[in-house]
């Protein structure tokens, strides 16, 4: 099992929980503090950047969705898997992200890149260069 697809499992397992803790009844709000935690330990990426793409996705996907207690959904929740596999060099479910996310994560990595180690900012320029988000 690849370390996104635990991330993925772990997620799935946190949803379940809430439901059984919840007489069946899910709610992202209950989740979303495990649901950063879990995404910010799955990535071996140093810095805020985690917490900062993990806001991103939150905001655009989750906050903005008709039914927020239903989230995440497959679709949100592959896009966030996408944005953990960049964070750790993977090519796993990066065509999920649209060339509006390319461009915000560029955007995102620009403004912490001083303090990312070079090795791992090199490695995220060149995806970004590839997915044309300059």
């Amino acid at each position: 099992m690849t370390d996104i697809s635990k991330f993925l499992s772990n997620v799935e397992k946190s949803k379940k929980m809430d439901r059984q803790k919840n007489s069946g009844s899910y709610d992202y709000n209950r989740i979303a503090d495990n649901l950063r935690r879990l995404f910010n330990n799955a990535t071996s990426c140093p810095t805020e950047l985690p917490d900062t793409l993990f806001g991103y996705w939150q905001d655009t996907y989750i906050l903005t969705s008709a039914n927020i207690t239903e989230e995440p959904s497959q679709e949100n929740l592959n896009k966030l898997a996408a944005i953990l596999a960049f964070l750790d060099n993977s090519d796993e479910f990066q065509d999920q992200l649209s060339q509006d996310d390319w461009q915000e994560i560029g955007e995102l990595v620009n403004d912490e890149a001083e303090d990312l180690p070079i090795d791992i900012l090199q490695d995220l320029m060149k995806i970004l260069v590839e997915k044309g988000a300059y």
